[in-house]
C-alpha cells in the first residue's frame, strides 16, 4: 500500500539525531531498542550492521524499518509504527519502498522472523509479498515460541 500522491509520507534514513524517536517507537512496540548511546542502528553503516529507514507524517517520525545488509541478502530486523498511527499503511508504506531501496542494492532476497503467533504481521508480509521459507524452533524468549523465516525475491 503506498500513499496517495498528495499525501506529507516521507520515506527516509534514520539520521544519529532520530535516535531518541527510534528508539521510543522501538520500546512502545516490545522491540529490542537500542540504548541512546549505541547510533549505529540509526545510521548508515558498512555490510552486517544495522541500518535504518524511517516513515515521517508532517515532519513526525511514525515508523522505523531497521535491516543489515548482506550483501547479496537483506535482512529486516524490525519494523514498528508508533501505537497512535498504526492501522493507517505505514508498515506496508516502509515495506513497499524499503523493497524499492533494496532492489537498488546487490542483494537477491530480503528475509525476516516473525513470531508464529503474530497473525497481523504475518498477513501484512504476505500481502506485501514476502512467502514463507521455513520455520525456526524456539527462535524467540519471553515468552518462548517459534520462528517463521518469510522471504521476498528481488530479482524475477
Amino acid at each position: 500500500m503506498t500513499p496517495p500522491p498528495d499525501s506529507d509520507r516521507v520515506f527516509r534514513v534514520g539520521l544519529p539525531a532520530d535516535a531518541r524517536s527510534i528508539r521510543s517507537i522501538l520500546v512502545e512496540s516490545n522491540l529490542c531498542a537500542p540504548s541512546l548511546g549505541n547510533l549505529e542502528r540509526a545510521t548508515h553503516s558498512r555490510i552486517g550492521e544495522v541500518l535504518t529507514f524511517l516513515a515521517e507524517e508532517n515532519g513526525q517520525i511514525v515508523g522505523v524499518l531497521q535491516w543489515r545488509d548482506l550483501g547479496d541478502e537483506a535482512e529486516i530486523l524490525d519494523l514498528a509504527v508508533h501505537p497512535a498511527h498504526r492501522r493507517k499503511g505505514y508498515a506496508a508504506f516502509l515495506l513497499h519502498e524499503f523493497f524499492q531501496h533494496a532492489s537498488q542494492s546487490p542483494a537477491q532476497k530480503v528475509f525476516l522472523e516473525v513470531r508464529e503467533s503474530n497473525a497481523a504481521a504475518i498477513a501484512l508480509y504476505k500481502k506485501s509479498g514476502l512467502e514463507i521459507s521455513g520455520r525456526r524452533p524456539n527462535y524467540y524468549r519471553n515468552p518462548e515460541e517459534n520462528a517463521l523465516v518469510m522471504t521476498f525475491s528481488l530479482r524475477g
